[in-house]
C-alpha cells in the first residue's frame, strides 16, 4: 500500500503555498473537482489558494473552481479579522473583571503561518479558572453572546455573524490520566506580561498540548490534514529553542510518547521526504478519510476497537452504551432526573419503551449504523497497538 497520488499532490501543494517547497508536478489529468473536495473536507482552502494562484495560469484548475477557492480564501480573511478583534475584546474583559484565563489551541497557532488566515480556526477556545463560570457568562452578555449549549468540558458561546466562543472549564474531557496531568495546570501557567488575569503556557507545555488534544481526536472520530500542518510548523520553528528533554518526559507521564513519535515520523513522511512505509501509508488514509474533525463512522470503528478486543463484545458494549445513556445525557432529555436521580433505571425503561413503540425505525437506523466491519475493528486495533494508544 502507497500513498495515493491525489493525496500526495495535496501535500505538496500545502508544502508550496506555505513556502517550504517547490511547485507540484501537475498532470493534465488532475481532477480538480475532487481536489477541491479534499480541501474543503478538511477546511484548509485558505492554506492551499495562495499556492494555487502562484501556479502557471496553464496549471491552475478550471475558472469555476478557482473561484471558489478564492471565495473561501475571502471569506477566512473576513473571519480571521472578526476573531482577531473579539479576542483582544474579550481578554481586555476578562483582564477588567478579574477573572483568569488561557487562551488556547488555534488563538496561538495562527501566528506560525504565513499569514493568521491560512490558519481556519471554527472558534475561540479559552480556559477559565474553576468557579467563574456565572461571571464569565455575565461578560460574554455583555459583548453580545449567547449561550448555544453546554458541554461536559465547554460551554459555547455564538454572536453574529460567526462567532463561536469555546469557554473552557477543563482542558481536556473524558479521560482520567489527561484529567489528571491537567488538574494543576494554572501553576504551569504564566502571565502574560504587563496582564494580571491572562496567562499562557510555556511553549514546551504548548506543544504537549497539542499532542494530547490530538490523540484525543484520534481517539475519538480522528484528526485530519490540519493537525499535522499544525504539527510540522510549530516544530520546524521551534526544534532549536524547546526543552525537548522536558518535553519527551511528560509525554511519558501521560502516555503519549509513542504517539508523539509517530507523528513525528509521519510529518517527515509528509513533507520532509522520509521514506514512506506500509504503516504511514494506512495512518496516511485514516488522517485523510478523517476530516477536520473526525467522522462518525471512524467513532464507531475506534470505539469498538476501544471497548474489547473482542470485536463482538466490544460491538454489544457499544450499543448497550447507546441505549443505556449515561445520567447526564438522560438528565437532559427527562428533566425529573434532576431533582429525583434514584430514578435513572425508571427513566431507561422509558426510554426503551418510546423508542420501540414511537421511534422504531429511527432507532433501527441509529443501531445499524453503528455497526461495524471486524476486519476493519482489527486493523484499527493493530493501528492504534503501533501508535501506544490501544
Amino acid at each position: 500500500m502507497m500513498i495515493k497520488r491525489e493525496w500526495r499532490q495535496l501535500l505538496e501543494m500545502i508544502k508550496f503555498s506555505l513556502g517550504k517547497g517547490k511547485a507540484p508536478e501537475l498532470r493534465v489529468e488532475t481532477d480538480w473537482g475532487k481536489f477541491y473536495r479534499i480541501c474543503k473536507f478538511h477546511k484548509i482552502q485558505s492554506m492551499v489558494c495562495p499556492g494555487i494562484q502562484k501556479l502557471p495560469k496553464e496549471q491552475q484548475p478550471p475558472e469555476e473552481i478557482l473561484k471558489k477557492f478564492q471565495e473561501a480564501e475571502s471569506m477566512e480573511i473576513a473571519r480571521d479579522a472578526v476573531q482577531a478583534f473579539s479576542q483582544e475584546e474579550l481578554l481586555e474583559a476578562f483582564e477588567k473583571e478579574g477573572i483568569s484565563v488561557l487562551p488556547l489551541k488555534g488563538i496561538l497557532m495562527k501566528r506560525f503561518y504565513p499569514v493568521t488566515s491560512m490558519r481556519m480556526m471554527a472558534d475561540l477556545d479559552i480556559l477559565y479558572e474553576t468557579g467563574r463560570g456565572k461571571e464569565v457568562e455575565a461578560v460574554l452578555t455583555d459583548l453580545g453572546y449567547y449561550c448555544d449549549h453546554r458541554d461536559s468540558h465547554h460551554d459555547v458561546f455564538f454572536r453574529k455573524p460567526f462567532m463561536n466562543i469555546e469557554m473552557h472549564h477543563c482542558m481536556i474531557g473524558e479521560n482520567s490520566l489527561l484529567d489528571a496531568y491537567y488538574e494543576d495546570i494554572w501553576k504551569r501557567a504564566r502571565q502574560e506580561e504587563g496582564k494580571s488575569h491572562i496567562y499562557r503556557l510555556s511553549w514546551e507545555d504548548f506543544y504537549i498540548f497539542m499532542i494530547a488534544h490530538m490523540a484525543k481526536h484520534f481517539q475519538g472520530g480522528g484528526c485530519g490534514i490540519r493537525s499535522i500542518v499544525d504539527m510540522w510548523l510549530f516544530s520546524d520553528r521551534m526544534k532549536e529553542s524547546l526543552d525537548w528533554d522536558y518535553v519527551r518526559k511528560e509525554l511519558e507521564k501521560i502516555e503519549l510518547a509513542q504517539f508523539e513519535r509517530c507523528m513525528c515520523d509521519l510529518v517527515s513522511v509528509w513533507f520532509e521526504e522520509k521514506a514512506e512505509t506500509e504503516f504511514y501509508a494506512q495512518l496516511t488514509e485514516l488522517l485523510m478519510q478523517s476530516g477536520i474533525y473526525g467522522t462518525i463512522t471512524n467513532y464507531n470503528i475506534q470505539h469498538v476497537a476501544e471497548v474489547d478486543k473482542r470485536v463482538w463484545k466490544g460491538q454489544i458494549k457499544v450499543w448497550m452504551e447507546a441505549i443505556f445513556l449515561p445520567y447526564k445525557a438522560m438528565k437532559m432529555q427527562y428533566p425529573y432526573l434532576e431533582k429525583y436521580p434514584v430514578f435513572l433505571p425508571a427513566a431507561w425503561i422509558q426510554r426503551i419503551f418510546r423508542t420501540c413503540f414511537c421511534r422504531k425505525g429511527r432507532a433501527g437506523e441509529v443501531l445499524s449504523g453503528m455497526k461495524v466491519e471486524g476486519n476493519e475493528v482489527r486493523k484499527r486495533q493493530d493501528l492504534f497497538g503501533k501508535l501506544g494508544l490501544s
